[in-house]
């Protein structure tokens, strides 16, 4: 992907989105904040954007032979700058709520290879299975993402034979509301609260890094540049 110079960063072309500003090398941390939580908020709100896609890493202490690590790619629903908070959600009955409950503390990583840009969101995270929360992230779900939720086996379990997992009569169409209600005692919110950002641009001139941490008061947040 080609970018063009303009002070004070520089445009990746990006298909299908909206040229967005990155900030460059005279940025200051305040503006790489504010980029990174604007690509949040734009991913989160289904634009085609990478960071729509980052990867949950989590403890699992259940499986000692992984080294009690585990990871998988997850869909970021929700970014609120103002809170520091991300959303995702998942089957109530996956490992990885299990994983979350026993220890909370999680990472996300993001990365965009387009605009060569990683950021890191260290985040205490709580799991929301049946109230206002949950009702809320369900009551804005597509149908084709509600489906999913009527699957009729837990996922993760082991099968003879390949088996996508799709509720009897919706494999060919999507169920309505009333159809899909069911799914809801199957769905979870998991409410990512960030503890830490680290943001990393490449860029073949010098790299640059930031960390940043929001202020439990809600005032400035502590930042701080990092050597690459």
């Amino acid at each position: 992907m080609g970018r063009t110079a303009d002070a004070p960063g520089y445009t990746a072309r990006v298909p299908n989105t909206e040229p967005f500003l990155v900030p460059g090398d005279d940025a200051t941390l305040e503006s790489i904040l504010a980029a990174a939580w604007s690509l949040l908020e734009r991913a989160a709100a289904r634009e085609p954007e990478d960071w729509r896609w980052p990867v949950l890493a989590s403890v699992d202490p259940g499986e000692p032979e992984r080294g009690a690590a585990d990871a998988r790619v997850v869909v970021l629903r929700r970014a609120d700058a103002r809170a520091w908070t991300l959303e995702i959600h998942s089957d109530a009955r996956a490992g990885k709520l299990a994983q979350l409950r026993a220890a909370p503390q999680a990472c996300l990583v993001f990365h965009d290879r387009a605009r060569e840009l990683q950021l890191r969101a260290w985040v205490d995270a709580s799991v929301h299975e049946g109230d206002a929360i949950a009702r809320r992230a369900w009551d804005a779900l597509h149908a084709s993402s509600r489906r999913a939720y009527l699957a009729p086996r837990t996922p993760g379990e082991p099968t003879a034979a390949p088996d996508a997992n799709q509720p009897a009569g919706f494999g060919a169409r999507l169920p309505d509301a009333a159809e899909s209600e069911p799914g809801f005692a199957a769905f979870a919110a998991i409410v990512l609260r960030v503890r830490t950002l680290e943001w990393l641009r490449l860029d073949r001139a010098g790299h640059h890094r930031a960390r940043f941490e929001p202020d439990p008061a809600g005032g400035t947040p502590a930042m701080c540049w990092l050597r690459p």
